[in-house]
């Protein structure tokens, strides 16, 4: 059962629908743009463009 689930919810994700599962919350697919950050030994470091799956718990 929770294999089936979790496949149900992954590839909804993978077609970047956001999804709702009843008693537990939602799942969707954010975008995040790459980022510049500059530690504090100097220098900079870019992290890369990415998609970031987001979960908010259901409410009782």
């Amino acid at each position: 059962m929770a294999g089936a689930l979790s496949r149900c919810v992954r590839e909804a994700l993978e077609r970047g629908e956001p999804t709702e599962v009843p008693g537990l919350g939602a799942f969707r697919v954010e975008h995040r743009s790459s980022q510049m950050e500059e530690p504090e030994e100097g220098g900079f470091s870019i992290s890369p463009p990415r998609d970031e799956i987001v979960f908010e718990p259901a409410e009782e």
